[in-house]
């Protein structure tokens, strides 16, 4: 499918009505059986995310979190849900890479480049948050940040680009993009306040860059 750019982008802020046309075909939300496993017992659960389509291939991005114990793996790609398989994961760096069993019809997002991100840069996250019925969620705002580590159950997250965009459970996986359309990191933490600390709109999200290199080495190792 042909990749739709915001032509109303000029430079001097975001139509983000445009953004979220251009945008919203690559963007997936995942469903995923998960099995737990506490002693000597299997319990089985329910998982949901989000993720990006990144090629004609029907291969999409998203968080090792959101898959880490799948057995059976939905994707819902503008509003048809496609079964799709966990083709390899990093969890010490939280990227996976789904592929679709149907790429037919797909529209692979415009990925940016790290080293044009800067602060201050208008931004959208968009995906499943909360899992929420009638397509995903999209909220607005800037990045915060850059160079930011933080501190997961896999050890540490580096580089990672910081937002004010509201990240919400659910979001996980799915992009942050630019005023250009173009996607340049994969949402995967959120502050949160406890212990005497308040956090608000504090999110964070792997750079691009970063993200299809692990990517392009989870899918030559396949």
């Amino acid at each position: 499918a042909a990749v739709v750019v915001p032509a109303a982008y000029d430079g001097s802020g975001m139509d983000i009505g445009a953004v979220v046309d251009a945008v919203e075909p690559s963007v997936v939300s995942i469903s995923a059986l998960v099995v737990q496993r506490r002693g000597p017992f299997e319990q089985t659960g329910e998982a949901a995310g989000s993720g990006v389509i990144i090629d004609d291939a029907g291969h999409i991005l998203t968080n090792a979190h959101v898959v880490d114990g799948a057995t059976d793996v939905r994707v819902t790609v503008d509003g048809v849900e496609r079964s799709a398989t966990v083709l390899g994961a990093d969890p010490s760096n939280d990227i996976a890479v789904l592929l679709l069993d149907d790429a037919t019809g797909i529209t692979p997002a415009t990925l940016g480049s790290s080293p044009d991100v800067e602060v201050g840069d208008e931004v959208l996250a968009i995906g499943n948050a909360l899992a929420l019925d009638g397509g995903p969620t999209v909220t607005a705002g800037i990045v915060s940040a850059l160079g930011r580590s933080i501190g997961t159950s896999q050890g540490t997250l580096d580089d990672l680009v910081q937002t004010d965009a509201a990240i919400s459970s659910g979001n996980s996986g799915g992009p942050l993009v630019d005023a250009s359309g173009a996607v340049i990191g994969i949402n995967t933490a959120v502050a949160s306040s406890g212990n005497g600390v308040q956090a608000s709109n504090i999110g964070f999200a792997i750079p691009i860059d970063r993200a299809m290199e692990i990517a392009g080495n989870l899918i030559a190792a396949a």
